[in-house]
Order: C-alpha cells, then sequence, then structure tokens
C-alpha cells in the first residue's frame, strides 16, 4: 500500500532532478510540492488526532502553488 503513495513522489522527484530543461524542473518540483500537500491533507484524515494538520496542509498547498508561480515569473525573463 505504501508504494502506491510513494512512487508518484519518487517519479516527481526524478523529472525534478532530469528534467531536460528549466520548465521541466519546475514541472517536476511544482507536482512534487502538490502531491505532498495532497498526502498531507490524506494522512490528516486517516490518522485520528491530527485534525489540526489541515490547515498546514492547505497552507502548505497554497505556498508551494505561490512558489511555483513566482519561480516561472522569474524563470521567464532568464535566456536558457
Amino acid at each position: 500500500m505504501i508504494w502506491i503513495l510513494t512512487v508518484p513522489l519518487v517519479l516527481s522527484v526524478i523529472l525534478a532532478v532530469l528534467g531536460r530543461n528549466r520548465w521541466e524542473k519546475l514541472l517536476g518540483i511544482s507536482s512534487l510540492s502538490t502531491k505532498t500537500g495532497v498526502l498531507i491533507y490524506a494522512l490528516s484524515y486517516l490518522v485520528p488526532g491530527l485534525s489540526q494538520v489541515r490547515d498546514v496542509a492547505i497552507f502548505y498547498l497554497l505556498a508551494g502553488g505561490s512558489g511555483v508561480v513566482l519561480f516561472s515569473y522569474f524563470l521567464r525573463g532568464r535566456k536558457e
């Protein structure tokens, strides 16, 4: 069961490391951030007593998405 959760995360790390250009690497980082946030949110429902972690997961998802948008804005101006 644990491999169902870890295989997509490992594939995102591989894409972030081995991406051919900076946009593929940014896509891997974005995917990794989103999957981690969703995993934290799902675990907050599965483990009793972790209801406050849902707020952290939502903040993590918002911060990760905002970070990717800002990073892509700065990458857009650079030459490859």
